[in-house]
């Protein structure tokens, strides 16, 4: 086993400091780049079956694909049309997993599925998806779905659109705040032994003759360049697979990825009069309105995309189809101007020679051992990771991975707790001071178990009081996200840890002078470097989560 990791004991900075002389010194059973959910998953799959596994990612945690999803944990309704049928079984017995894994960070919500269009067809079209769903595994956690009469749909949702309307289906899938979920995954990993360390990009393949050795990688905090050495390097980097200077690019590469841009926008919850989620049927596929704190979260698109994939961001267009969608479900009126953000997402599918729609594109992942000493993987959903992640790190072991069996699947996510012991944390911190209901759910549905240690580490800096004026999140969360869940800007805070940057119309620029000044003064900021790192948050901020004009 390799030398256990850093804990929040140690200055952060100095901790990192340490981590990068590590990496450097040991040779590694796998060295996994990308910190994604299943870069993230990897790792902790490596760790649980006694492998010496690190982790480098260029940029921070989930800061790609993995913060930009629709959050959700579910089998995928629109793969059965597809008859994707293994992927819905899969991605459904995994939410069923989740559940038990993770309580605080993955609960079960209820959907409607308003159904339009004529009676008998339509019923019994949707109510045959929803028959198989159940049976693929929708019933195990989330009980078999319901009927509902015109009437009883418009009990739930009085705002739908009344022409045409036929009743509704009401089922239950799973949700999730995929950024908080994957530094989880990735903070367990480093519990169980991993290292990982962020800011640090892998320049190019270390190369030991005809095979692959390990990678020459870079500080981007200091520009020092140095070797990783490892018997194996697993490339799971995502979307950043598609671009042609990719530095494990291979001659012998056995699939693309295509890059497809998944957008979603964010409005109110008194905008529009729902007490469930909401599953919207549009042609050619599925959008969804998905319960957040205070907001709905509206999506998706499907559409191929060519540009650069670092931070993207929606486009006009699809803010117009996703405001067509909500406007042809509902009677609500919904314009530019009831929207708080807006973000979007890149999904690494695996493509076909000569594909130009992603629609159809199969979510399933690949895995494949391209040269002697490289595993790459990609595609899938995010539902699904902890296979992906179990299915590359059998092929880094290969011939040995029946020896040494991966250990997630019963091994539970950092702050996981059964619910009733949650469930009576929320009631034991609402009574402190300071905190009421809200922010004590908040705090434990946010970092589980570890809230108790998030308050007392706001008690000691008097940071036990709200960081936006009337809403749940305390400035004691800010400090925490510095000092141990591996924050190193303001963006880490606010759009990733905290996830204000979407949700706050003036992206936090009110609060940020603050974040700047608590987090500051645990990264050893003086007031030059928090101003800078202020103005570098806000450009950022705006660019990617800004209503597009």
């Amino acid at each position: 086993m390799p030398d256990q990791p850093h804990t929040a004991s140690r200055p952060p900075l100095a901790a990192r400091g340490a981590d990068l002389e590590h990496l450097g010194r040991e040779t590694w059973d796998v060295l996994i780049v990308g910190g994604g959910i299943v870069g993230c998953g990897a790792l902790l799959d490596a760790a649980s079956r006694g492998l010496r596994a690190a982790l480098v990612e260029q940029d921070d945690i989930a800061v790609g694909t993995s913060s930009r999803s629709s959050r959700l944990i579910h089998g995928g309704l629109r793969y059965l049309e597809q008859f994707h049928v293994g992927l819905v079984r899969e991605a459904l017995h995994e939410r069923a997993r989740l559940l038990e894994l993770a309580p605080h960070l993955v609960r079960l919500e209820r959907f409607l599925f308003p159904l339009y269009g004529r009676p008998v067809v339509t019923r019994s079209f949707y109510q045959s998806g929803m028959v198989l769903y159940d049976l693929l595994g929708s019933a195990k956690k989330g009980g078999r779905h319901h009927h509902l009469s015109v009437a009883g749909a418009l009990e739930l949702a009085p705002g739908l659109r009344r022409e045409g309307l036929q009743g509704a289906m009401l089922y239950s899938d799973g949700m999730e705040d995929d950024a908080r979920y994957t530094l989880a995954v990735l903070r367990t990993a480093v519990r169980e032994g991993g290292l990982a360390v962020s800011r640090v990009r892998a320049v190019r393949a270390l190369r030991d003759g005809e095979r692959i050795a390990g990678a020459t990688v870079r500080d981007e905090l200091t520009g020092a360049e140095f070797d990783v050495r490892a018997t194996t390097v697993l490339d799971a980097t995502g979307v950043w697979g598609s671009r042609p200077d990719r530095p494990f690019g291979s001659e012998k590469a056995t699939f693309n990825v295509l890059p497809s841009r998944g957008s979603h926008i964010l409005v109110p919850r008194e905008r529009i009069e729902v007490r469930t989620g909401v599953t919207i049927r549009v042609p050619g596929k599925v959008a969804f309105m998905v319960p957040w704190p205070r907001h709905w979260v509206i999506g998706t698109t499907d559409d191929p995309f060519s540009g650069p994939v670092e931070r993207p961001s929606a486009s006009t267009p699809e803010v117009d189809q996703i405001l067509a969608a909500v406007n042809s479900a509902f009677d609500a009126g919904l314009s530019r101007d009831d929207i708080v953000g807006a973000y979007a997402g890149l999904r690494p599918l695996i493509a076909p020679s000569g594909a130009s729609s992603t629609v159809k594109v199969s979510r399933e992942h690949k895995v494949a051992v391209e040269e002697r000493g490289l595993v790459r993987i990609s595609g899938g959903k995010y539902t699904t990771y902890r296979l992906m992640a179990r299915d590359a790190i059998d092929a880094v072991l290969g011939a040995d991975a029946k020896d040494r069996p991966s250990g997630t699947a019963e091994l539970p996510i950092i702050g996981a707790a059964p619910r009733p012991e949650l469930d009576a944390l929320i009631a034991r911190l609402a009574g402190e001071p300071g905190l009421d209901v809200e922010s004590a759910r908040s705090l434990v549905e946010r970092h589980g178990t570890e809230a108790e240690d998030v308050v007392a580490l706001g008690r000691g800096r008097d940071l036990v009081r709200p960081l936006v004026a009337g809403q749940p999140m305390i400035e004691a969360e800010v400090a925490w996200a510095a000092e141990s869940e591996l924050a190193m800007s303001l963006d880490d805070v606010l759009a990733r840890r905290m996830r204000l940057a979407m949700t706050l119309r003036d992206r936090g620029a009110s609060i940020a002078p603050r974040v700047a000044a608590i987090a500051g003064d645990t990264l050893g900021w003086d007031a030059t470097r928090q101003a800078v790192e202020v103005a570098q948050y806000l450009e950022s901020a705006h660019r990617e989560f800004d209503v597009p004009a």
